[in-house]
């Protein structure tokens, strides 16, 4: 499921991003990568803001869609 779809408060782990090169190697420079367990802290508005390794992360709702968890 896209990762916008995950419950707030929930850990789930990458499985696979849809994203170009560019984009994703950021977010794995970032820690958001695939095999990475990320925890959903907001998902109102425009965009989602994750929890990786510590940090907040907000992605944009576009760049959210195509990223997988499980």
């Amino acid at each position: 499921m896209p990762i916008v779809l995950a419950p707030v408060g929930q850990k789930v782990r990458i499985v696979a991003m849809s994203l170009d090169e560019e984009v994703k190697k950021h977010l794995t420079d970032m820690g958001v990568a695939i095999g990475s367990e990320v925890e959903v802290i907001s998902n109102a508005g425009g965009s989602v803001v994750l929890d990786v390794l510590g940090a907040r992360v907000a992605l944009n709702r576009d760049v959210a869609m195509k990223i997988r968890v499980a």
